[in-house]
Order: structure tokens, then sequence, then C-alpha cells
């Protein structure tokens, strides 16, 4: 029996969550299933402490440009409640809609990224955090953002691993 692509990213991720000697490795396997499974130019992943109301980047694909550093506040808008209540990936596929969205714009086009996905991910009713995935335009089309949602349980758990080793 022969595998696909996915299921040997798959496996490789499932390999490198067995054996990981420090935190950062499953966030980097998130990221190397992430482009086998969507595809991904910049890719980084947020956690959210709601009791606190923030946010901190604990992976990111670009230290030198999108480095772990401490929270931000929670900002409630929209997006945030339409993933948090309904549990919703969101992406913008087109460099126009990407306009008004990012305050780093002009540095995430730099990167070559015109298109963004957004990946809540859960577990008992508490939202852990996101994946942010960015690419060049017309990355993620519905096909894409359909497939992205085999990304969740995978990074609920690196979400859980990284809860051990930050404090958020």
């Amino acid at each position: 029996m022969t595998t696909t692509p996915n299921a040997e990213a798959f496996r490789a991720f499932e390999e490198a969550l067995a054996r990981y000697t420090d935190p950062a490795q499953t966030g980097a396997a998130l990221h190397a299933l992430a482009e086998a499974v969507i595809g991904v130019r910049l890719f980084t992943l947020t956690a959210i402490n709601m009791d606190a109301g923030h946010v901190r980047r604990v992976y990111t694909s670009h230290p030198e440009v999108y480095p772990l550093l401490g929270t931000k506040p929670i900002v409630r808008d929209e997006w945030f409640e339409a993933m948090r209540t309904e549990r919703r990936i969101t992406s913008i596929n087109t460099a126009q809609g990407m306009e008004g969205n990012f305050p780093d714009l002009a540095l995430i086009r730099e990167l070559g990224c015109n298109a963004s996905i957004s990946v809540p991910v859960m577990a008992g009713n508490d939202l852990l955090g996101t994946i942010n995935a960015l690419d060049a335009e017309g990355a993620y089309p519905g096909e894409v953002v359909a497939r992205a949602a085999d990304l969740i349980i995978p990074a609920t758990a690196v979400f859980l691993i990284l809860r051990n080793h930050f404090t958020l």
C-alpha cells in the first residue's frame, strides 16, 4: 500500500510529537504539516488566554521579523468572536482583502504574502489559540480552507504541549 504525501506528513508530525526534546519542535512539526496540507510562506501560532485577556505568539516561522515576544491584548472584534463562538476558519485570498486587516501589512507583503488563513483551536470550550498561515495571493480558496480543518486536532496537541512551557 502506498501512502499519500499528506499521510506521510501526518506520520512525520506524529513522530515529531512522540520524540520532541524542546517544545518549540512541536510548533515546527505543525508548521511542516501545514506546509504539506495547505501551503504556507509565513506561519505562526498564537496562544490565547481568555481569563487574562491577552494573546502570545508561541511559534513563528520567521523569528527575525515575527519574534516570540510578550503578550498583546485580545482584540474582541467580529473576526475574533466568530472564531471563539463558531470555530470559524477565516481566510482572505486577495491583496485587496488584506487591506485594513493587518497593522503590519507592508512587512507581510515584503514576505510575498497576500492571502491569509486563521484556524481556531479549541478544547473544553476554551479557545486555546490560532494557527495563522499566510501565502501568495490566491493560495487559500475554499478547498484549501476545508483542508485546513485537518490541522485542528494536531494543533490541539501542540497548544496543550506549549501551554505547559509558556507563561500565558
